[in-house]
């Protein structure tokens, strides 16, 4: 893991000036504290940052150049399957100077092409190629977006970076009005396109640019999640049964993990507590007793400690957490938010989240692995159950004390009935999508795609056109991709694309903030094909004995990945239901001084006088205002780079959670 730069001029070779040059690299220590380097020629400036985990040795710092001094990499990421890719190349009679990946997807990129390199290279990566002949720079971003890339091509210059702060020695920064716009409306956040920065965007995932000095750059896609989906893999998965299924997955499950613990340094896990992270250590101790688990204890009814402490007693691994109070919330923000680069308002874990990487790198662990991946895959969001208590509130169910009173004698009844509904939703294939569950943004199943449309439709579409469709479009293409086809497997497309897209940037941006990298062994793109691709019914189970305290009455979320676990944990973690880190959170129980906002970067980004300002915080409900504090916390810290401890005390000063004695 590492920070990437670099700045391109097209109308003129000057050097960039090596001060600045200096300045980006200071900017992204955090993501590389081992080392860093520069490079600066005619109409060329690159840097890097190091966080060594493979060949710690001085040799494969970068940026890292070929033997005759033509072809230049900067390059943050891991290429997991490096080795098999290096003794492929060494068999045509290629030798290698390291034992790191570095080198390995250079010498892929010079000898074997861009378009095989990046369909044939398993990780996780954000890289630039430079041609020093040519003059030509090659960007690309990985499947899923794991690693991060901005990038600002404008005027005279086009820049790419891991983080947008290291733009601000080069680039004057300015509120995206309509990003923010689109914010305040309901969007959650960018997490591709569009940023917060005006003419600073994010590099969609699986795209590849190609940058010429004086020409129009080329953005390719190598890769859609779409394409993922497979009949003949379905038809072929149903046919082996569920046992046979459950050994395959587990089979690729454990391979990912070993893969991904592979390193010169420690790498450890992160874990909640809940399936998905128990299960990825439960592997990962198996293959190394010296895997430590860290663990954010987010104090309160929602504390998941116990299952997580429970877990590394029945391991007999190291345990490591810290405790998260709802002060730690206001304490974190500011810094939290410089590091996240626009408003965190629907991820309040991102606190809980940078605390416990600053715990795990105060233990010398410079990488962890986590669970990341699998609600995704494998349906383990309420809204991919079948909702059976709102069947039940229907009319025809007449839920009275006299049938309620029936149903508790012959509880048979009830359960046919849901049964029964169930097996008719399979037969017309379509479960579990409700049309108006997509993540954020316009849906294209709204009445905006009929004769007549309402306002919530209209408001859906100008909510779009704020974001650029950023969700609106994805979502499109899913439903074209499988109306008519099969509509159960549209929603594990879905949350791979927003929804993974915004939890990756908060493992990334919130790791590196304390130089540790994480990584996601459910995202092994071999995994996440069969995962995608299993039948609905060994995802979601139905199951007459199936209840817990949320909305899963009748029904088993991650079925097959349950199966899975049950064979490395105990039966209390196996069945664990899943507890959102977003739960127990404070914001919506602070209570904010009105005169917080009296000089407010919002009055200035709206051009807002302050009778203005005053007339829309006094009308503003909570959430609103939450938003709005989110806003101008941005503002003063990515916009303006005020120092986070001005504004910490600026907090302080004027927010009260409603939990405090005071």
């Amino acid at each position: 893991m590492c920070g990437i730069f670099g700045i391109l001029w097209h109308k003129h070779d000057s050097i960039p000036d090596k001060h600045c040059l200096k300045e980006t690299a200071r900017l992204l220590h955090h993501r590389g504290p081992d080392n860093s380097g520069i490079f600066a020629d005619a109409g060329i400036g690159l840097v890097h940052t190091r966080l060594s985990l493979l060949d710690l040795n001085p040799r494969s710092n970068q940026p890292f150049w070929d033997k005759q001094g033509r072809y230049c990499l900067v390059y943050n990421g891991e290429i997991y399957n490096f080795k098999n890719l290096r003794t492929e190349l060494e068999l045509s009679g290629i030798q290698f100077q390291t034992t790191s990946d570095t080198e390995v997807l250079l010498e892929l990129l010079i000898t074997r092409g861009v378009e095989y390199t990046l369909q044939n290279i398993e990780g996780m990566f954000a890289f630039a190629f430079y041609d020093k002949i040519e003059k030509t720079l090659l960007i690309a971003r990985d499947r899923f977006g794991i690693k991060p890339l901005f990038i600002y091509d404008e005027g005279d210059a086009f820049i790419f970076s891991s983080e947008i702060e290291a733009m601000r020695p080069w680039v004057k920064f300015e509120p995206d009005i309509p990003s923010i716009s689109s914010f305040l409306f309901g969007f959650a956040g960018p997490t591709k396109g569009h940023s917060f920065f005006k003419n600073i965007k994010f590099l969609a995932p699986s795209t590849l640019a190609v940058i010429c000095a004086g020409k129009p750059t080329e953005y390719k896609r190598f890769f859609n999640i779409n394409d993922l989906w497979d009949k003949e893999q379905v038809h072929q998965l149903e046919k082996l049964g569920p046992q046979k299924l459950i050994d395959k997955v587990e089979e690729l499950l454990f391979e990912s993990v070993k893969m991904q613990l592979f390193a010169d340094s420690p790498v450890g896990t992160l874990c909640s507590g809940g399936l998905d992270s128990s299960l990825i250590t439960a592997m990962a101790a198996k293959l190394n007793n010296n895997v430590a688990i860290f663990h954010a204890n987010v104090v309160g009814p929602t504390s998941e400690y116990n299952e997580a402490a429970l877990l590394a007693k029945h391991l007999r691994i190291d345990f490591k957490a810290v405790e998260v109070h709802p002060w730690d919330f206001i304490e974190q923000f500011s810094e939290v938010m410089k590091h996240f680069g626009h408003p965190f308002w629907t991820i309040p874990s991102s606190v809980p989240s940078m605390m416990v990487c600053k715990l795990i790198r105060e233990n010398g662990v410079k990488a962890v692995l986590t669970g990341e991946g699998a609600d995704e895959c494998y349906l383990g969001y309420d809204i991919s159950i079948p909702d059976v208590l709102t069947w039940l509130r229907r009319p025809q169910y007449d839920i009275s004390i006299p049938n309620v009173l029936t149903w508790l004698r012959r509880p048979h009844i009830i359960i046919k009935k849901v049964l029964k509904r169930y097996l008719q939703l399979m037969k017309n294939s379509n479960p579990c999508i409700d049309l108006k569950q997509f993540v954020m943004g316009f849906s294209p199943y709204s009445g905006l795609y009929s004769k007549s449309s309402s306002n919530s439709d209209l408001t859906e579409l100008i909510m779009g056109l704020h974001n650029r469709f950023e969700v609106a479009m994805e979502t499109e293409d899913i439903y074209n991709h499988f109306v008519g086809k099969d509509e159960n497997y549209m929603k594990s497309f879905d949350l791979l694309n927003y929804n993974l897209r915004a939890l990756l940037h908060r493992n990334d941006a919130l790791g590196m903030a304390a130089s540790i990298e994480s990584r996601f062994p459910f995202l092994d793109s071999n995994l996440v094909k069969l995962a995608v691709n299993i039948p609905y019914h060994y995802r979601i189970k139905f199951s007459s004995t199936a209840f817990n305290k949320r909305n899963q009455l009748f029904f088993i979320d991650k079925w097959v990945l349950r199966k899975v676990a049950e064979r490395y944990l105990p039966q209390k973690l196996s069945k664990i239901p899943k507890k959102p880190f977003n739960r127990g959170t404070p914001y919506n129980h602070v209570q904010i001084s009105p005169f917080l906002f009296e000089n407010s970067h919002v009055a200035d980004i709206f051009d807002l006088s302050s009778k203005e300002i005053h007339y829309l915080v006094n009308r503003a409900p909570q959430p609103l205002k939450l938003k709005l504090l989110h806003l101008d916390v941005w503002a003063k810290v990515c916009l303006d780079n005020v120092p986070i401890q001005d504004v910490t005390e600026m907090l302080k000063n004027n927010i009260t959670l409603k939990t405090d004695k005071t």
